[in-house]
This record gives structure tokens, sequence and C-alpha cells, in this order.
């Protein structure tokens, strides 16, 4: 073997032409947003909390970016903030603290016997959190915890804490509000007119009068809780407020589906305020459906609003509301297609998004969508169709600036949408005494017909076609096809784990399936025979298969992104800088590899030099790979043959010039992913090679 030295111009040439697959980097701009569930202020910072970990800003909740090291991805409950620092509560994890802004995390559950914390409370060094089973009590900045839940019913979680100078007040889910004045070491009810067996939300103290959310509105004593009445006047009393917040005499209400209210006299009169915050489609039995408010914090001359639809932000005291999601990656992207102009990501609560700049950024596109909870996405010439909780299926034929009902002939919602040359398919969710089906319409979604699927398992899971098969798999492993639109149908499971399929993919004379927990399978006789096809994947939950440019890619639940060059026999990892490795999703442009995660939409763009065989002709030959170490080739006769191999990280560790064949000896470097460059007088392949 020939280990050559060259110049640095040469190097830089090899490394630029080689190995850019390998450092091809995703990168991600949103959607921003998703649900946020709580806020918390210090030191001149707002913090957020949502289901993937926390997020600061340091412009009054304008913008935002992550202060995630060790908690990313853990579900945040509940924030609170005293001198020393911000504490989270991560659901079923416990309590964690940072005194760096976010920029490290401790875990402080010394003490703690339930992990399902609700809400925190923070009294200079004191703290409460809200549990499943009653109330904790720390009296040293969260370094040990006590249950001091003696008054309050154990089985009642406690959602909400104030305190009027020496009086701490607790209000829980059903059993009404609770209040001690030695640090919980015992509880008592309250009095006053205050119902006891009320949903208790959100608690504020302001001066001697405190403001309470239940389900059955505003309660307000004036008297430090000695006393109660309701304070409903503007305030629906059938709605709950669920959060609080106070900024120069004016109290703010955050409420379930009423968006918010403001009161400037001391809660005798509300006024609802929800200039700005989208008033969504209308579920069943409610007025409105203004997204609900989990949080509010004043900061600077901000009034800041977590919502399930976003963060949002007044700067005139709530008479008008913006959106300011800039940075928070939180958005659930269920489903993500892409043509040639415009990217289009579907959200589990937030709708449609476009991009029409490769994924830079996006807006929400839902004008006529009735339903915001997306389940599947397809496209289909000009058209693209996209299936949502409850209102089954839209058409829009304009890139998503409008959105009209395409749903005739369905019988329920549409977990699965797929298209092939000749229609469009539908995999239905079933309802109540309706099983799931197999739907297709040939006249853009004006009609759908039923395809039998008598003898299929009800469980269907995955979908795929072409012109004229259909394929379907269940949530045991069965695959079926049918050649005849349905009327008869053929198991082709033979070997397939009993798994739930999640995904089909047909790649010419191959089918490929994706696997809950085994990986990915491969049948190159339409099903009379399986292998695995996992030789690279680390991660065995696949969620979707999708190729590009003849590179094969996997989303995976965990392990991220990985590439195929060789029709799925091996398999390379591909998540450069992919932040989020629970991927849902892909898709592409044409350019741009697209994935949806959980927390929002990655690309990047692939390049074909690495890791693609680019044989030209089949007068080449290379052989075994993989292998352990020593690799033949032939070639034509007499023609000179320059062999250059680089390793994973892009180091040329050899080359050499032959006459003809001959052989490569690798067996000296260590096991594993090496890529090649062979070339003639005539033609090249570029391939990856595997030393085992």
């Amino acid at each position: 073997m020939k280990k050559v030295v060259t110049s640095g111009i040469s190097i830089i040439i090899l490394l630029i032409s080689n190995i850019s697959i390998v450092f091809a980097q995703w990168e991600t701009n949103g959607p921003y947003g998703g649900p946020q569930s709580a806020l918390a202020t210090s030191g001149g910072k707002v913090f957020s909390g949502n289901s993937n970990g926390v997020f600061i800003s340091s412009d009054n909740g304008q913008t935002w970016s992550t202060a995630n090291a060790g908690i990313e991805r853990k579900p945040v409950s509940a924030l609170t903030t005293n001198g020393n620092g911000i504490f989270a509560a991560l659901y079923g994890t416990g309590v964690y603290f940072s005194s760096t802004n976010g920029a490290t995390w401790a875990v402080k559950n010394n003490g703690l016997s339930d992990f399902n914390i609700v809400s925190l409370f923070s009294n200079n060094t004191n703290l409460f959190a809200g549990t499943s089973t009653g109330v904790f009590f720390s009296p040293d900045n969260g370094n040990s915890w006590s249950l001091a839940n003696t008054g309050i019913p154990s089985t009642y979680s406690v959602y909400s804490f104030a305190k009027i100078m020496d009086t701490v007040f607790a209000g829980t889910y059903g059993m009404g509000l609770y209040r001690t004045t030695t640090n919980g070491t015992s509880w008592t009810n309250v009095a006053g007119g205050f119902p006891s067996t009320s949903f208790v939300y959100a608690l504020i103290a302001i001066g001697d009068t405190i403001f309470a959310g239940t389900n059955s509105g505003v309660y307000r004593s004036v008297d430090k809780g000695t006393t109660w009445t309701l304070s409903n006047n503007g305030f629906p009393s059938s709605m709950w407020a669920n959060t609080f917040a106070e900024k120069s005499g004016s109290i703010f209400a955050g409420s379930y589906s009423e968006g918010i209210f403001i009161s400037t006299d001391n809660g005798n009169n509300w006024a609802q305020m929800n200039g700005g915050i989208p008033n969504l489609p209308f579920p069943t039995g409610l007025p409105h459906n203004y997204p609900s408010v989990q949080s509010l914090i004043i900061s600077g001359a901000k009034v800041v609003a977590a919502t399930v639809n976003g963060m949002y932000i007044s700067l005139d005291n709530g008479n008008n509301w913006t959106e300011a999601n800039q940075g928070i990656l939180a958005t659930d992207v269920t489903a993500i297609i892409a043509n040639s102009t415009t990217v289009f990501a579907g959200t589990a609560s937030t709708g449609i998004y476009t991009s029409v700049n490769k994924g830079n950024t996006w807006t929400r596109s839902n004008i006529g969508l009735t339903s915001y909870d997306v389940l599947a996405l397809t496209s289909k010439s000009s058209s693209v169709f996209v299936s949502v909780v409850n209102h089954k299926v839209f058409r829009s034929d304009n890139n998503g600036g409008t959105w009209v009902a395409a749903s005739t002939g369905l019988t329920s919602d549409v977990a699965v949408l797929r298209s092939d040359p000749s229609r469009v398919l539908a995999l239905t969710t079933g309802a109540r005494y309706i099983p799931r089906g197999i739907f297709q319409t040939i006249d853009n979604g004006v009609n759908w017909t039923e395809i039998p699927t008598n003898t299929v398992a009800t469980a269907m899971t995955a979908l795929a076609s072409t012109a004229s098969k259909i394929y379907v798999g269940t949530d045991l492993g069965k695959l079926y096809y049918t050649s005849n639109n349905g009327n008869s149908w053929q198991d082709i499971s033979g070997t397939l784990p009993a798994l739930r399929i999640n995904s089909i993919f047909i790649d010419g004379d191959r089918l490929l399936v994706g696997t809950d927990g085994q990986g990915i399978y491969g049948s190159s006789d339409n099903g009379g025979s399986w292998v695995a096809a996992n030789s690279g994947v680390t991660d065995t939950t696949i969620h979707d298969m999708h190729q590009q440019n003849g590179v094969l890619y996997a989303a995976t639940w965990g392990g991220g992104v990985f590439s195929s060059d060789d029709t799925a026999n091996t398999w390379l990892s591909y998540n450069t800088r992919l932040q989020n490795l629970y991927t849902k999703n892909l898709t592409d442009d044409g350019t741009k590899l697209y994935s949806g995660t959980d927390a929002g939409v990655y690309s990047l763009t692939p390049t074909l030099t690495i890791g693609i065989n680019e044989k030209a002709q089949a007068s080449i030959n290379l052989y075994p790979n993989p292998s352990s170490g020593i690799i033949h080739f032939s070639v034509p006769a007499n023609q000179k043959t320059i062999i250059t191999v680089n390793d994973i990280s892009g180091e040329l560790i050899y080359e050499d010039q032959y006459m003809n064949s001959g052989s490569i000896d690798l067996s000296g470097q260590a096991k594993g992913i090496y890529f090649l460059s062979l070339q003639t007088d005539k033609e090249m392949i570029r391939s990856k090679i595997v030393v085992q």
C-alpha cells in the first residue's frame, strides 16, 4: 500500500471532490413555534418551556434560542425563578436547576418520590412542587425535598400556587383551594364562599387581593383569602383561566379557548383582548377556539403569552398581539412533501406551513382548512392534498394559498395519503362502527371510491402503489398487494416479523418495508422471500424511506437519518448537525433533502460524489465489498488505472497507479467505511467500501 504525501493544494482538491457528501450538513429554520407550556423571567431574560426543553430570550420574548444542554427533548411542565437561577419541572423526570441561564442544568430530585410535576413555586430559597400526589417542599433551593401534603387529599394534583405575606395558597385539580402558614406541614381548605370541589388552574396575589382561575370562572378575595366572590363580569363563567399576570394595574387572564382577558379595575370587569391571536377552526360545542393560553408573564414593556399555538407578545398592554416564535423549535411535523417551488410541512396542531425559499423561512398556509391537526400530505400534478383530524381531506391547486374540501365518499379521517401516475390513494383511520379502508380518487379529490379489502386485516398502517399494484401493511407485520384494484389480495408477508409496518418503499423490482422495531426488510421477488436490510442502521424503528438521485434514505425514531447507495445492502449514518434524531418523514424538491421531526424541519443539499456508485459502464469490476481489506479490481486491457482511498474523515490513506487489473490492500486499516475513487482512461467509479 502506498501512503502518499501531497501538497496542501492537492489535499484540498481531494477533500472537496471526494468527501463532500460526508460533510453535507443539516440545518433548520423552523417552522418555529409549537405549543408552549410555561414562562419565567430572571435577570432580564425570559425563559419558555415546551416539549423540546427550555428556550431563552434576551429581548423580552421577541427572539429565542435553545437553553437545553442536558435537558433537550424533555417536556417542561413548569418554570420558576429565584435570585439564584431558574428551576424547570420536566414532567416524568423531576426538577432541574440552572444558574447559567440554561447553559447547564443540574438535577434536583433528592427526596422527590413523584416526578409527575405540574407546577413549581418559589419563595426565596423555599420551593413548592405540585405533583400528581400532592405537594413537595424544599427549604434549601431544591437541594432536598420532602412531602408536605398533610390536609390535601393525596390523589389530587396541585396545579397552582400563590403567596400573601406568610400564607401560601395551593390550587388543586378537583378539590378546591388550600392554604398553609407553615410551609406545607399542614394545609386547610379555604372557606368563605370558595367552591370546595373546584378545579383551580391559576392563582395570583396582588397586594391583599388574590385571584383564582377555576372551572367556573374567576374568583377573587380582597381580604387575603378569607372570603371569596365570583369576579366574572365580562369573563365567561363556563371558561377557566389557566394563568394570570399583572402589569401597572392591569390584570391579564389567559383562558382555555377564549383567549386573553384584561381587567383595569381589580377584577370588577373584564374585557376580551385578542387582536392578532388567531381564532382557530371551531371544535364542536365551543363558541370560539382561540389557542389555549398556558402562561403569561411581564418582561419590560411587553406582555408575553405562551399558547398552544406558539408565543405572542403585546407592546400596548394587550390591545394587539404579534407572533414571536423566532428560534423556538417545538413544532411537531407530522407530514412533509415538496415540489419544485414549494415545501409543505404539516404539523400536529398548527396546520400547514409552506416555504418558497427551500426551508429558509416558513409561512402558515391554512386558509380554508377547518382543522389544523395534520395527519398526512401528498401531491399529484399541480395539486396538493392534506388530511386533517375530524375533517378528512382538503386540496390546494395554488401551492397552499387556499384549501378546499375534497372528501366526498370518504368514511373517516385519513391516516396515509399516497399518489401514483393514475390516482391518489387514502388509507383511513376508521371510527366507531366504521372499519379502516383504502379509497382512491381519479378526479382530483372530487369523489373517492372504496377499494375492497375483504381479505386484508383491518389494522392497516402503511400504503404504497404503482400504476398497476397497491401494497398495504398492517400493525402485525402482514403485507398484502392487489393487482386488480382490490378484487383479490395476495399475502406476501413470508418471513416478515410480526411487527407494525410503518413504511413501504418500491424500488424498481425490489420491495422494502420499514418496521417498528426490527429495521428494514427487502424482497427482490415480490415478497416470495425477505431478508433483513439493516447493515449499518443503528436504530430499528423506521418511520419513512425516500429516494433521491439514486440514493435511498431512511428516517428513524431516535437514530436520525441513514443513507444507502447500494439498494439498502449497507447504510451510513447521515446526521451531521442533525440536532433532532427523532425523524418522521422525508422528501426532496429535486435539489434539497428535507426531514420532518417532532421539532421542526431539517434540510441539506446532498452531493453525488461519495457513497454513490457512479459506474458509467459495466466494464470495471470491484470485489468483494464488504471485504476483510483485500479488494480486487479489473478493467479492460491496456488502460492506466489511478486509485485513491479516503477514510470517513476525508484523509487520503491510499493512492496508487496500475496497468489493467490488480488488488488494493487495506487490511492494515481499522474496520469501517472508506471511499474509493477508481479512474481509467475512459471511465470512473466512486464507491463506498466496507472493511470488516
